[in-house]
């Protein structure tokens, strides 16, 4: 059941069209019937008398007079004072609803807290209440205009800024099931979640009880950063901290769901990934990250990224200076160019027309009207790869696709899909990541030292930077699979199930490796002569001839290790 507090915005538009419309009649009813009043018992008069007369019965006064009594004057001695009465209640209303709110929010336990609440708080909001969960919204903007929509769904809502304790006290955070952190700026995020740390260590709740916290970040600097901060790695105290990333998700779904290579770029073939980003704030870095950490193809052709932004000349070396070893793992290519300029077809012709790309076009600017007539636009220069259409993708920040104006232009970062709880809670993408781990800890268990390392925890309990570890292997493996010539299929399917040769296997081994250098390097990763956590050096960090065997043999474990991978989530690997 929805709470009773969304009166405001359910029925108040109603109340008050009611309320005017009352007024509005008694007066007219009011006036005329007075006037008919007077005219009827031969009574000297004025019109001004008519109408003193009439306000006089919003006040209970005037109303008893001798009959015969028109109807109209009639109607209006009856509707004037319940128009004055509905308006009391309402003053009432507006002076005690506050209070009211405040009260029934100091009594709420168990429930959800958001604090920011934009697009993506929205979406977590309606997902809650579809599940019946109390929801309090806390945002400092009290023009928000997504209020509404809280108070539609029965939500509570408190003003306040969530960096001070005396927000979060009355937030009521440390008997909350679960709070999410979507505020738009990184630092005040930060901040918040340190609060609520504090608070958590002062409360009775320990790892057995844990509040969970989920905190969004924008910046892929903040991100690491934290990932690797205490608050996160300590999995035994109060506080169970999760943070995501909304273009990082959005741009793994992408890969995932419509990989960039196709069908597979196999050994021999001269086809090579390019992925083109208009747009390169946040939502077009993560895409240029995550070509980068999981474009390494068998044919050792580097993916290439075309960045087009009017701003490109700034933001690419402020990106390479953020990973200056970008360009051993990706090409990165870039126009400073106005998307819409009369030279764009032009400049990004030669582009599409290379025989050998396979290219995607991904449209990351924030607006999401601009990304759609700019996707029109360049739908209709029907430049063809082999016969077949480039792919197209335009960023959305509404849960709608771009289906009625055309086929073949798709939407990806859909809120409902990358802020779900299935996705950032349940881990929607990550079943094939957290059966790599488990596929992993069962090679370990029982041998000498296992439960020693933080890597040997179950998945709830691995610490973030594992976790991410495990989901870049993931991300790669269809890559892998298709390389060979091989697809994955439901475990049911009737095709007999693929094995490795001796020499896949190698070839893999070997991508594996290049795929492992780019995640760790990009990670600020540097090479030196032992393995080091904390100075973030590995002596690894070499060719694969350099390698010695018993590092190329961890690469060769982590190919087999596939089929017993895709078996715990009931797919296999068949043969084209």
């Amino acid at each position: 059941m929805k709470e009773s507090n969304n009166f405001h915005t359910n029925h108040r538009p109603i109340f008050w069209i009611t309320l005017i419309s009352l007024f509005v009649f008694s007066l007219v009813a009011g006036f005329i019937g007075y006037q008919q009043y007077y005219n009827l018992h031969e009574i000297d008069h004025r019109w001004i008398r008519s109408l003193y007369c009439t306000l006089q019965l919003y006040v209970f006064e005037g109303g008893d007079v001798a009959g015969p009594i028109p109807i109209l004057l009639d109607l209006a001695r009856f509707t004037a004072p319940i128009t004055t009465i509905m308006a009391f209640v309402m003053t009432l209303f507006e002076i005690f609803s506050e209070r009211w709110n405040r009260i029934m929010i100091s009594r709420m336990k168990n429930h959800v807290v958001i604090i920011g609440f934009g697009t993506k708080g929205k979406t977590v909001m309606l997902e809650n209440r579809r599940e019946n969960k109390k929801v309090l919204v806390v945002d400092r903007d009290p023009l928000n205009p997504n209020f509404d929509s809280a108070r539609t769904e029965g939500c509570r809502i408190l003003l306040g800024d969530a960096t001070y304790k005396s927000t979060l006290r009355r937030a009521r955070v440390t008997k909350a099931a679960l709070v999410y952190l979507l505020t738009r700026d990184d630092n005040s995020q930060a901040n918040a979640c340190l609060e609520i740390y504090q608070l958590i260590k002062k409360s009775k709740r320990d790892h057995n009880n844990p509040l969970h916290c989920i905190m969004h970040l924008k910046k892929p600097e903040f991100l690491n950063t934290t990932r690797n901060h205490k608050i996160i790695k300590d999995i035994h105290d109060g506080l169970q901290l999760s943070i995501f990333n909304y273009y990082e998700n959005s741009a793994r779904e992408l890969f995932i769901n419509s990989p960039p290579d196709g069908e597979g770029i196999v050994m021999d073939s001269p086809k090579f990934v390019r992925i083109i980003i208009f747009g390169f704030g946040y939502a077009g870095q993560a895409l240029a990250l995550q070509t980068a950490t999981t474009g390494h193809y068998i044919n050792e052709k580097k993916a290439k990224v075309l960045v087009i932004d009017r701003e490109a000349n700034s933001k690419i070396p402020e990106f390479l200076n953020l990973y200056p070893t970008y360009s051993e793992f990706c090409d990165l290519d870039y126009l400073s160019l106005d998307a819409d300029s009369p030279q764009l077809i032009h400049q990004l012709s030669p582009y599409l027309k290379e025989p050998d790309a396979l290219n995607t076009i991904v449209l990351c600017f924030d607006d999401r009207t601009h990304n759609l007539l700019l996707g029109m636009q360049l739908e209709n220069i029907r430049l063809l790869e082999d016969g077949k259409a480039v792919q197209l993708f335009a960023r959305t920040d509404e849960d709608s696709t771009y289906d009625f104006v055309s086929g073949n232009m798709k939407a990806y970062g859909l809120p409902s899909t990358v802020c779900s709880k299935s996705m950032v809670v349940g881990e929607k993408l990550d079943k094939q990541a957290i059966a790599f781990h488990e596929t992993y800890l069962d090679g370990k268990r029982g041998k000498p030292g296992f439960g020693k390392r933080e890597s040997h925890n179950e998945w709830p309990d691995l610490p973030q930077e594992f976790k991410d570890s495990n989901r870049k292997v993931a991300d790669h493996a269809g890559i892998k699979i298709r390389s060979i010539g091989c697809l994955m299929v439901d475990i049911n399917d009737p095709r007999p199930e693929a094995t490795f040769t001796k020499k896949e296997i190698e070839d893999l081994a070997r991508l594996e490796h290049k795929r492992w250098w780019a995640e760790r390097s990009l990670a600020g990763w540097t090479i030196g002569e032992e393995e080091d956590d904390t100075t973030r050096k590995s002596p690894h960090i070499i060719e694969w001839e350099d390698l010695p065997d018993g590092t190329k043999q961890w690469d060769r474990d982590q190919v087999e290790a596939i089929p017993k991978v895709l078996k715990k989530i009931n797919k296999k690997i068949v043969r084209k």
